[in-house]
């Protein structure tokens, strides 16, 4: 049966129900155990979504008889012919990670700031967490969009903007499935018109809407709106230069005492400080990126009759790391296997020929590895740059920039790439996106 209350008939039912048992809010936190703070926010419909078991408690501690318990606990009754039903608000947001997020503490109470303190912004900026594969973009988002879920009583909503094996949602396609769960009008068939049906709804509820993947500032574009009511929150796999009045976070791996500290809680600060020497090398071999250690903290937990010294002997082979950190359906490689696919082909095709590069780089050794051309050689370092397929190591004393590839991207692209790119066949020559598509124009 489809719960019909919303959060002003729940906190009017429940103030008449209290006023009605001459009880004062302290009275009633007493008798039903719960806190005053929790039924102010009731009676005020801050909270839009209450446990059911706080509502039973409530309606035992009242004394209502079962008919107006019903109407208490949000469930139609045969008395009312004139209440017309009403939808939920969408509870779309993953469940929060079980685990700490060790070093993100500070940035995720950054971004909750960020998305509840619109009011005091003439609009809204989308916040943006950009970081490599497995750095945990994902889980950070859900971990923030959870704690500030109250904060938006018209509903949250959870788009992956490029699901696994799927092509990416057009800014079309996501106009219309955030309209459907909003549900409040039918997205009109002229894309024009319902983006601004969309834009309309955000201007007048408080909607969280949580975006997974992004790849492109058009996809993030329909969602701005000059108002400071909903909020956007943004995990993206490449920086969104073009984007406005963004607030981006750029993360990556852990430090050296946050990774260790992951660790520990899932192995067990004993073992991991029996083995140390085997632990800093398994940390080293995962580069301290979250999701790997992560994965190797649970390989080592299922295992609790292995040594850390067997992990850190198997992850010192380049060509079986990624394919040993997998646990479950959870996986480096496939981690690393989404991220190469989202790559534009002249893209995955500079990186098939910067694989063997186990050091720095710079400018120059793009023009002898890669390309002749030097300006080419510098566009293509900003686009693997961006799309958080290296980053920046360096800088030299002559000012010369020198760059590394993130490590788990050089072993996927090392040992799990079997075959070539589809279209990689002109001759070793490499174009970035916006050339292939003149090419293809005849331009």
């Amino acid at each position: 049966m489809t719960e019909t209350f919303t959060s002003d008939t729940l906190a009017t039912a429940l103030v008449t129900a209290r006023e009605a048992a001459c009880l004062t809010q302290e009275d009633l936190a007493e008798r039903s155990g719960l806190s005053v703070r929790a039924i102010r926010n009731l009676e005020t419909g801050h909270t839009s979504r209450p446990r059911k078991q706080s509502l039973l408690l409530l309606a035992e501690a009242l004394g209502l008889p079962s008919g107006a318990a019903e109407q208490l606990l949000g469930k139609p009754h045969t008395g009312n012919r004139h209440g017309s039903p009403h939808r939920l608000p969408p509870a779309e947001l993953p469940a929060a990670p079980r685990h700490p997020l060790v070093g993100r503490e500070r940035l995720i109470a950054s971004l909750r700031a960020l998305v509840t303190t619109r009011d005091q912004r003439d609009h809204a900026s989308p916040a943006i967490v950009v970081g490599p594969p497995g750095s945990g973009k994902t889980s950070l988002i859900v971990q923030t969009a959870h704690g500030v879920r109250d904060q938006f009583p018209d509903g949250q909503v959870f788009v992956d903007l490029h699901p696994v094996a799927s092509a990416p949602l057009t800014p079309d396609t996501l106009v219309r499935r955030i309209l459907r769960s909003l549900g409040s009008v039918r997205a009109a068939d002229n894309p024009e018109e319902a983006g601004a049906q969309l834009r309309d709804v955000l201007s007048r509820r408080h909607v969280l809407v949580v975006l997974d993947n992004a790849d492109s500032e058009a996809q993030i574009r329909p969602l701005l709106v000059e108002d400071v009511h909903s909020a956007v929150l943004v995990a993206a796999r490449r920086e969104l230069p073009a984007l406005p009045a963004q607030v981006r976070h750029q993360i990556g791996p852990l430090s050296q005492l946050d990774a260790q500290a992951v660790l520990e809680h899932l192995v067990g600060a004993d073992r991991v400080h029996a083995e140390q020497s085997a632990a800093l090398s398994i940390l080293h071999s995962c580069a301290r990126l979250p999701l790997a250690v992560h994965l190797a903290g649970l390989w080592l937990s299922a295992r609790p009759h292995r040594s850390l010294r067997d992990l850190a002997g198997r992850l010192l082979l380049e060509q079986d790391r990624l394919r040993t950190l997998r646990v479950g359906d959870l996986s480096l490689q496939a981690s690393m296997a989404a991220h190469h696919r989202s790559l534009p082909l002249p893209v995955q095709a500079t990186l098939r020929q910067l694989g063997s590069v186990h050091r720095d780089f710079g400018v120059d050794d793009m023009v002898t590895q890669v390309t002749p051309s030097r300006d080419l050689a510098m566009e293509l370092l900003d686009e693997l740059l961006y799309r958080q397929a290296i980053h920046i190591s360096r800088v030299d004393s002559d000012g010369q920039i020198r760059y590394r590839l993130y490590d788990a991207v050089r072993l996927y692209v090392a040992h799990c790439l079997t075959e070539s790119p589809a279209g990689d066949g002109a001759g070793g020559r490499v174009w970035l996106p916006r050339q292939a598509t003149s090419a293809r124009s005849g331009g």
